[in-house]
């Protein structure tokens, strides 16, 4: 049994997003959170917009499964598939409508881009780990990468939260996010995070998230059929236009094999959407805060 014809397509135009890295690094600022236009006649409840972006992805991902005929999820895929449900169960629905504060608005256009980004990634997803599952064997390395997406999970989860009682009043904190002497007025609602590996970064919950879906490639792609075999380019029914042309030219051009998993590619994807923002944010914050700590990177510790 092959993918859908509408799989290689898909997950080779996806390969085109990353290119976004430079813009949205040296160019524009995506308009959320603390870059968020709040004048816009196009802002959106952020906690409302943010959900139901982020709901795309489990319910495109199950959707997927349903209507398609695929191979029978081997055990481990299976354990995958629990651990993707996992985290958009926490990023979806209790983090921005049981955990978060009001969030700062969203713009439309930015929840548009979540929605697409999501519809694509919960079908490669799906199709990657029924059609190219990882060995059927569950062992020691196998778990060993769950139990690094866990802590990833576990990171991101807890550092998201230091960031929500920065927004919260002191008697409904759930850890010790800031320190007094952090309550610059020229900051207004904004105050330098503490706690975790705030020690460190700026963004460790980006950091950990890295970590988090980086363990779930390893685990996805733990046999040969990670080299997934690129069909010829006239059988992947490519439409005419500027968005056949760009499929052909990477098609014919030497890529990563890993990078043709999709578990890889929502990896590489993730790293180019979110560094941008990593730096462009830790400047903001250095500017934004005299006593800002000096020995704190963007993103990786001691690093970047």
């Amino acid at each position: 049994m092959t993918p859908p014809s509408a799989f290689f397509p898909t997950l080779l135009t996806f390969h085109i997003f990353p290119f976004h890295a430079p813009i949205t690094l040296y160019v524009l600022d995506a308009p959320f959170g603390r870059f968020a236009s709040k004048t816009s006649n196009l802002n959106v409840n952020g906690n409302i917009a943010w959900a139901v972006a982020e709901l795309v992805s489990p319910l495109t991902f199950a959707t997927t499964l349903l209507v398609n005929p695929h191979p029978t999820l081997n055990h481990p895929a299976r354990v995958l598939a629990g651990l993707y449900f996992a985290h958009y169960a926490h990023r979806a629905i209790i983090s921005p409508l049981v955990l978060s504060p009001k969030r700062s608005p969203l713009h439309v256009l930015v929840a548009l881009a979540m929605g697409l980004f999501n519809l694509c990634n919960g079908y490669l997803i799906a199709m990657g780990l029924a059609f190219y599952p990882p060995q059927a064997e569950i062992d020691w390395k196998f778990w060993a990468t769950v139990g690094g997406w866990a802590i990833g999970f576990m990171g991101n989860v807890y550092h998201d939260e230091v960031l929500n009682d920065l927004r919260r009043p002191p008697s409904e904190r759930l850890v010790i996010s800031h320190l007094p002497e952090d309550d610059d007025p020229k900051s207004g609602r904004y105050k330098v995070p503490r706690g975790g590996l705030y020690k460190y970064v700026s963004f460790p919950n980006y950091l950990c998230e890295w970590l988090e879906w980086t363990c779930f490639a390893l685990a996805a792609t733990s046999s040969s059929t990670v080299l997934l075999p690129l069909p010829p380019l006239s059988t992947l029914r490519l439409q005419a236009g500027l968005r056949g042309s760009i499929v052909k030219l990477i098609a014919k051009t030497w890529w990563p094999p890993y990078l043709l998993h999709p578990t890889w590619m929502f990896v590489l994807a993730e790293i180019t959407s979110m560094l941008p923002r990593a730096l462009r944010g830790h400047g903001w914050y250095e500017e934004k805060f005299d006593n800002y700590p000096k020995e704190r990177k963007a993103v990786i510790p001691g690093i970047l």
